[in-house]
């Protein structure tokens, strides 16, 4: 049974899906079929690591974090 989630936990769920379906997209470019696997596999094991995380501030300053990186992946 999945724990009651508090309004602001919900909306941050929200967020985080969104952020990792968009570091997903973002590995469409990759044209190497072994390196897209590979950056997949790394972006897939740094969401897992705090998805456990229930402190909501924190919560922010790893999308926040994640935002900044995204930006510099997407612009680089």
């Amino acid at each position: 049974m999945k724990p009651n989630l508090s309004f602001q936990q919900f909306i941050q769920r929200g967020q985080v899906i969104g952020m990792y379906r968009k570091y997903m997209r973002l590995t469409q470019r990759i044209a190497d079929k072994t390196t897209r696997k590979e950056t997949r596999e790394w972006i897939r094991g740094d969401f897992d690591r705090y998805k456990h995380e229930t402190d909501t501030k924190r919560i922010d300053v790893l999308l926040a974090q994640a935002s900044r990186q995204y930006k510099e992946l997407e612009s680089g």
